[in-house]
């Protein structure tokens, strides 16, 4: 009996020992480099089910692509795994990064129609899809979406009609000043003034309202200092409300009834040959 028990006591002895041995072996592998540092913790860390990522742990290692997002994303400022359902899968050997990447059809049907399938073609950054570089393959297709500017510049020929769209828009969407390329018709002049008259893609077919007079006057400087001058009723009327058009002569019976009898209209068929100057005419003392 004795020896039995001192039998199973050595048997305890015996294999408590060797796990101490596998232990220390663990620990000092000589296959493992001196410097290499092991975080403890084992099987314990794979115990329990991970939650999902957020997108503050994904910018830890993203850090890049997470900028990019928080400044220009825009409608892309969404949950990462909203688009990316397959992640940290890509095996070089297999080479299935276009497999493991987000398909723009999950989101979007055709938003630009049947003629633009490849939306990275403009789209390049899909993180930041309204930063769109203008590349000679864009630029060649700006009228496939812009029809109206595209169809006025072909309608309405101009010296705009000759430049290329990234002659103006250097980037996408990108408004431009009219003062790049032109001078002002007065100090300070807005952008807003020059479109009051000028349409940017038809500029010649201007049209303009009252309260323009001081920008008509810059070109037309005498016309402008003799009516503003005029001691007449027509110094209180704006330009536009006879020359509804730039460049247009009105007819003095547009706001005139016939003040003279049909004798001497005969004889003096032209208002002018009396009244002399449309912008000052004579008016009685």
């Amino acid at each position: 009996m004795k020896r039995k028990i001192f039998s199973k006591a050595l048997a305890v002895l015996f294999i408590s020992s060797a796990i101490a041995c596998v232990q220390v072996s663990a620990a000092e592998n000589p296959t493992v480099p001196a410097d290499r540092v092991i975080t403890p913790g084992g099987a314990e860390m794979y115990i329990t089910t991970p939650e999902p990522l957020t997108v503050a742990q994904c910018a830890q290692c993203h850090t890049g692509v997470f900028a990019k997002i928080q400044k220009d994303g825009k409608r892309h400022q969404i949950n990462c795994q909203d688009c990316h359902t397959d992640f940290h899968n890509y095996n070089p050997v297999k080479n299935n990064y276009q497999e493991i990447m987000p398909k723009c059809s999950q989101c979007h049907i055709e938003p630009h129609g049947p003629k633009f399938p490849n939306c990275t073609s403009c789209h390049i950054i899909p993180h930041t899809p309204l930063n769109i570089p203008l590349n000679d393959l864009l630029t060649s297709e700006c009228g496939n979406c812009h029809t109206g500017p595209s169809g006025e510049l072909n309608k309405f020929p101009s010296a705009h009609t000759e430049q290329g769209c990234t002659a103006c828009h250097h980037s996408h969407g990108q408004i431009p000043s009219c003062m790049e390329c032109h001078e002002p018709h007065i100090e300070n002049q807005p952008d807003t003034a020059c479109l009051s008259c000028h349409p940017v893609h038809r500029p010649l077919q201007i049209t303009y309202s009252a309260g323009t007079e001081q920008t008509c006057g810059a070109c037309h400087e005498g016309v402008y200092s003799t009516w503003i001058a005029s001691p007449s009723k027509h110094s209180t009327v704006a330009c536009a409300d006879c020359h509804e058009q730039h460049g247009q002569i009105p007819e003095c019976s547009k706001c005139h009834d016939q003040p003279h009898d049909a004798r001497m209209l005969a004889k003096f068929p032209r208002c002018l040959d009396c009244h002399m100057d449309a912008h000052n005419p004579p008016t009685r003392k």
